[in-house]
């Protein structure tokens, strides 16, 4: 009797810190859009605190409906971590309404554009840059030269689910109502009402479960 109360009392106490912690990742969150310059809806739901680097001369929009879970806490999937969000300067990451997201990393140095009632499953990554050159005289010069370093716009459109520890490379578009295996490494661009699983990413089948609202 005397375990079954203790099993209890644990109980009672995880469900008020995930309570505590829903308000508290809101206000934080909330005060780290705004010092951010981020456009934002208030009706947003966090659990964790997200990471955000955004460039004075860059930009971020999220629609309404906004939701994010982000960190060890909160995100028990495994290789669970925190939310980030980083703009470069002149780039611009938006995402749209009803958009839900897990311990993801959005690196944005051109252009990225979420749709609206797009899932993005646990530790998925999206990069629209190479990050480094190319060309190894560049790559490994010392400092570092960015010479030739190649960026592209990513387009997620509406509907779209993508499946846990995911890698969306640059110039990818993924079609409307679409699906990407967990795992997957996309490079190419996938069309609308698909399904497509693998490293690197491969047509499976047309999704038949496409009834998404938008």
């Amino acid at each position: 009797m005397m375990m079954y109360l203790i099993r209890k009392f644990y109980r009672a106490l995880r469900v008020l810190y995930y309570k505590m912690a829903r308000v508290y990742s809101w206000i934080i969150s909330c005060l780290k859009f705004y010092l951010n310059g981020v456009q934002f809806s208030y009706d947003f739901i966090g659990f964790g605190i997200p990471i955000l680097d955004i460039n004075m001369r860059g930009k971020f929009t999220i629609g309404r409906r906004f939701r994010f879970n982000s960190g060890k806490y909160h995100a028990m999937g495994g290789r669970q971590q925190q939310c980030y969000f980083v703009v470069a300067e002149g780039a611009e990451l938006s995402i749209g309404e009803n958009v839900g997201v897990t311990s993801v990393a959005i690196i944005c140095h051109d252009k990225i554009s979420i749709g609206n009632n797009v899932k993005i499953g646990i530790n998925t990554v999206i990069y629209d840059t190479d990050f480094h050159s190319l060309d190894a005289r560049y790559r490994n010069s010392y400092p570092e030269r960015l010479d030739g370093v190649k960026s592209r716009p990513v387009v997620i459109k509406d509907g779209a689910f993508i499946g846990g520890h995911s890698t969306i490379l640059k110039g990818v578009t993924i079609g409307r109502n679409s699906i990407v295996g967990a795992g997957s490494v996309v490079f190419q661009d996938i069309p609308d009402e698909q399904i497509w699983i693998g490293n690197p990413a491969r047509f499976v089948k047309e999704n038949q479960y496409s009834a998404v609202l938008i």
